[in-house]
Order: C-alpha cells, then sequence, then structure tokens
C-alpha cells in the first residue's frame, strides 16, 4: 500500500500536469527504431502521473524530459493485454530508467493508426517480441 502524498507532492504533481500539458500535447515524438510518431494526450499525461511507481516523485518529473525519455528508451516489441479497451490493437513497450531502476514506457497503438503514451510502470513488462526468441 502506498502513502498518501503530502501536500506538496499534490502541489508539484499538479504542475507538472499542467507544465506537461503545455509541453507535450502538440509534440510529436519519436524513438529512433519505432516506426510511427508517438504522441501524449491530457489521459496520457494524468495516467502516467496517477501510476504507482518506486520512484514516485521522480516518476512525475520524468514526465517533463519524456520526449529525451522515449528517444533513449529501448524499444522491446509489442504487447496485447485483455483487458485493454477495444479500439487498442497492441501495447508497444519501451525499456527506460529512473533514478537507476528500470521502467517501462506503454505506448497504445489504436484502431485508427495513432500511438499514445498511455502510461508508464515500474514492474516489468512481457512484449509479443520475446515469444520469438
Amino acid at each position: 500500500m502506498s502513502k498518501p502524498l503530502t501536500p506538496a507532492a499534490r502541489l508539484r504533481r499538479k504542475e507538472i500536469k499542467e507544465e506537461a500539458k503545455r509541453l507535450l500535447c502538440e509534440k510529436v515524438l519519436t524513438h529512433p527504431y519505432f516506426p510511427h510518431d508517438i504522441y501524449i494526450n491530457v489521459s496520457g499525461i494524468k495516467e502516467w502521473l496517477n501510476q504507482p511507481h518506486i520512484h514516485y516523485a521522480e516518476k512525475n518529473e520524468s514526465l517533463l524530459l519524456l520526449p529525451k525519455l522515449l528517444a533513449n528508451a529501448e524499444y522491446l516489441g509489442s504487447t496485447t493485454d485483455p483487458k485493454r479497451r477495444d479500439y487498442v490493437i497492441a501495447s508497444h513497450i519501451f525499456k527506460t530508467t529512473i533514478a537507476d531502476d528500470n521502467s517501462w514506457i506503454i505506448v497504445n497503438e489504436n484502431i485508427w493508426g495513432e500511438c499514445l503514451v498511455h502510461s508508464i510502470s515500474d514492474n516489468y513488462v512481457h512484449t509479443n517480441k520475446e515469444q520469438d526468441l
């Protein structure tokens, strides 16, 4: 069970949310080994900030560095999730580091061909690419 956020942490999360909306919502993100443009919307920003994480504050701050974080992440492949919404056809997984620990950025590809940042996790995410190994 996670600890409740302090008032200062709540305030900082709100500041990050507003700054991320201003900086990232109109930006095209790319990865050198991923053939699609990647975007983030308000829903993705909220999901990123609401995710539990071993390095919660650092994870939140990393959102503001998302273009660089994503560009330097290792693309691991895609996975399917039986709990996902019907319009999500694949979840693409990118391995990165936050505070010297591994984390996984999840980018959902939808039926309209858009790739949107969904969230980040500090739990290992299995990909379909690994099944081919």
